[in-house]
C-alpha cells in the first residue's frame, strides 16, 4: 500500500483594483506575485514535488501556479487546467482528488477559498483555527496511507510570511 499526498495551495493575493471585466480574470498584485515566488523559492528545497498539478482556471490560480513552478524546479509535471476548480466546493475538489489518486501519488490542487478552507478541515480536523486558516499563497502537505485518502496526516502547512527559505 503506497502512502498519497497532497499539496493544496490557495492563490496568491489578487489585485481586486486590476480594470479586469470579472473575477475570474483578476491578477496578482504585487505582493501576491512576490509571495507565490517565495513559495516556489520554499518548494525547490523541500522534498515535495507533485506528479499532477490540478489548477482552477482563474487568473490569479494560474499566476501563482507559474510563479512557484518558476522556482520550484518541476519541469516535467503533468497540470491540468480544471474549469470545476474555480471557486468550487470542498465536495468537488475532493472528488476530483480521489479520481486522481488512483494514477500518481502526489497531487497539488491550487485553488480557492473557502474551498481550500473546506478540504483542510476536511482532512485535518484536529487543525486549530484561531486565525485564518489558507490566507494567500498558504499551502498545505498532507499525507494519506491509500488512494481512498484514508488516515490523513498534516505534515506542513505554511503561510507565506511564515517560510524561512534554505
Amino acid at each position: 500500500m503506497a502512502t498519497k499526498q497532497l499539496i493544496l495551495l490557495r492563490h496568491a493575493k489578487s489585485d481586486w483594483y486590476s480594470p479586469a471585466r470579472s473575477d475570474i480574470d483578476r491578477p496578482l498584485n504585487t505582493r501576491g506575485r512576490n509571495n507565490a515566488t517565495r513559495v516556489g523559492e520554499w518548494f525547490m528545497g523541500s522534498e515535495y514535488r507533485p506528479e499532477r498539478i490540478l489548477c482552477s482556471v482563474a487568473k490569479r490560480t494560474r499566476e501563482t501556479l507559474d510563479r512557484v513552478l518558476s522556482r520550484a524546479g518541476w519541469p516535467d509535471v503533468e497540470i491540468a487546467y480544471c474549469p470545476d476548480l474555480y471557486l468550487a466546493p470542498a465536495t468537488r475538489i475532493i472528488d476530483l482528488l480521489k479520481e486522481g489518486m488512483e494514477a500518481c501519488d502526489r497531487i497539488m490542487v491550487v485553488g480557492h477559498n473557502p474551498g481550500m478552507d473546506d478540504v483542510l478541515l476536511h482532512f485535518c480536523p484536529e487543525i486549530d483555527v484561531e486565525d485564518k486558516l489558507m490566507t494567500t499563497c498558504a499551502f498545505a502537505v498532507v499525507q494519506f496511507e491509500d488512494a481512498q485518502l484514508a488516515s490523513p496526516e498534516l505534515i506542513e502547512f505554511h503561510k507565506p510570511r511564515e517560510l524561512v527559505l534554505p
